[in-house]
């Protein structure tokens, strides 16, 4: 019979990359995708801002990974970037392309020669106005895909250097705190900047860095941490994120509370550990990139744009996440296998 578990076990099978894939880590990927669908198709909880929350629980998972696989497993950077490109770049490239393209026909927005900058990860800083997120074109969201993949060229870098052979840690966290540096510097001087600088790389890669960085080190804590310390540093990062908290708190505080949570997944208890790893979350995990692309356009027409569609919320959040898994099984895994096994 033709099942979740099929769809889930045909997906991994078909998605291994550099590391072994854990469940529960599949759970909190999904974790991420939902916050952020929640977020923009069913805005009934209010109150905390749920879209950021679920990206950066992923940008923690994602300098968790990366960190294992430049530092710890050393693969090769000319391996690495190949398998970031098959990965990432061809259902982009079928993305914004379409975004592009359509906005041209519709004439939608004025956009069309920042193309390169959007499809070559740019576009948070070329050109800086209008920001990425005022384009008039659904591609708002690629903003945290630009975060990802500059880190990606800082980690290569500290990865080849070899003064931090073994210490790699120290520039990790290092460059994380000032990430959240640069955040208080560019809101109390504004004039350093005349984008928007909550979403600039230096101010961003906070998660990202500083999780890669706890990686390197956490073994030196692990027999201190208890099963229930993640799920406690979990809860107040969400904490962190609702309207109430000081503004200060999903900048400062979050990074370190989600890294060491992320960092510890493998302590939790067994019953949140089966509850990270039900198949319905792990398979939105296995989804989550071509879902989190093919989204937007979806949270555009639906939902930003609500007083054409009222009450349609549910109805255009089925239609990403169908149009998404479309895109994963007919574009992205087989484009990506072909590549792997071509390089």
């Amino acid at each position: 019979m033709f099942s979740i578990n099929n769809l889930l076990s045909g997906s991994i099978e078909h998605g291994k990359t550099e590391l072994h894939r854990l469940d529960y880590l599949d759970g909190w990927r999904g974790l991420a995708i939902l916050f952020v669908l929640i977020s923009h198709f069913i805005p009934i909880i209010s109150g905390i801002n749920l879209g950021r929350l679920g990206v950066d629980i992923f940008f923690v998972l994602s300098g968790l990974l990366m960190s294992k696989i430049l530092f710890i497993r050393r693969v090769p950077l000319n391996i690495f970037y190949k398998r970031r490109i098959s990965r990432i770049f061809p259902v982009l490239f079928i993305f914004v392309t379409t975004m592009y393209l359509s906005s041209y026909i519709f004439e939608l927005s004025s956009e069309h020669e920042n193309y390169f900058y959007s499809l070559f990860f740019l576009r948070t800083y070329f050109p800086e106005t209008p920001d990425i997120v005022h384009t008039g074109i659904a591609i708002g969201h690629l903003w945290s895909l630009n975060v990802e993949e500059h880190c990606y060229m800082v980690l290569s870098v500290i990865a080849v250097i070899s003064f931090w052979r073994k210490k790699e840690f120290i520039p990790l966290l290092i460059l994380g705190c000032m990430a959240i540096a640069m955040k208080f510097i560019y809101m109390f001087t504004p004039q350093l900047t005349s984008a928007n600088y909550d979403l600039r790389t230096e101010v961003v890669a906070s998660h990202l860095l500083i999780s890669a960085g706890y990686f390197l080190i956490k073994h030196h804590f692990t027999a201190y941490v208890r099963p229930w310390m993640p799920i406690v540093t979990f809860s107040l990062a969400v904490a962190c994120y609702l309207d109430i908290a000081p503004w200060y708190s999903s900048w400062l505080i979050s990074p370190f509370l989600l890294a060491f949570t992320v960092n510890h997944l493998d302590q939790i208890p067994e019953g949140c550990k089966r509850l990270l790893s039900i198949k319905p979350l792990r398979l939105l995990g296995v989804l989550s990139y071509s879902i989190y692309l093919w989204q937007q356009p979806f949270y555009y027409i639906g939902v930003k744009e609500g007083e054409y569609f009222p009450f349609s919320g549910l109805y255009f959040l089925l239609m990403a996440i169908i149009v998404g898994a479309l895109s994963f099984y007919k574009i992205e895994n087989p484009i990506r296998r072909y590549l792997n096994d071509k390089w």
